[in-house]
């Protein structure tokens, strides 16, 4: 197992292969899909560039899609796009806000940073240091319809403490 708390490599690919280490450890037991599906607010850049470059990838038998978020992007339609969502901060509060009051959570929604735990994200991926560690945000993991393993609370830090 990873141990998600990672140094090698640039922030952006860092989070990019936490990203793909993180949907390993996640039921999505609402979703009837032939894919584990990424969404990401650029793909020019970010995370989501390093992760749209890589080929081949399977998780639990399952290939990767990764698809582009816009600020026109609808709440079912997010719902229905995407199994883990990653935002970059430049439209979280345009996307975030309303789509967080949507129950049940079938997203797991991944950003950079406290201020989008406190706006009701899943997770995060922090930066400390040198280190990226996973954030868990305890209150909105209880509104969610999917399954995060054990094995994965395990090696995340949790929002608020």
């Amino acid at each position: 197992m990873c141990s998600l708390s990672a140094q090698a490599g640039t922030p952006d690919q860092v989070r990019s292969a936490l990203l793909f280490q993180i949907a390993k450890f996640i039921d999505f037991t609402h979703v009837q899909s032939d894919s584990v599906r990424y969404c990401f607010t650029n793909l020019s850049k970010g995370p989501g560039a390093f992760l749209a470059q890589q080929q081949n990838l399977l998780i639990r038998g399952q290939p990767i899609a990764i698809t582009e978020l816009s600020k026109s992007s609808q709440n079912d339609e997010l719902s229905r796009q995407c199994d883990i969502t990653y935002f970059d901060g430049k439209i979280e509060n345009d996307i975030l806000s309303p789509w967080i009051k949507t129950r049940p959570l079938t997203t797991f929604t991944v950003g950079s940073n406290f201020e989008f735990l406190e706006q009701g994200g899943v997770a995060a991926l922090i930066q400390e240091g040198k280190k990226i560690r996973l954030y868990i945000n305890r209150e909105q993991l209880e509104q969610v319809s999917f399954k995060v393993q054990a094995r994965l609370m395990t090696v995340s830090k949790f929002y608020p403490n």
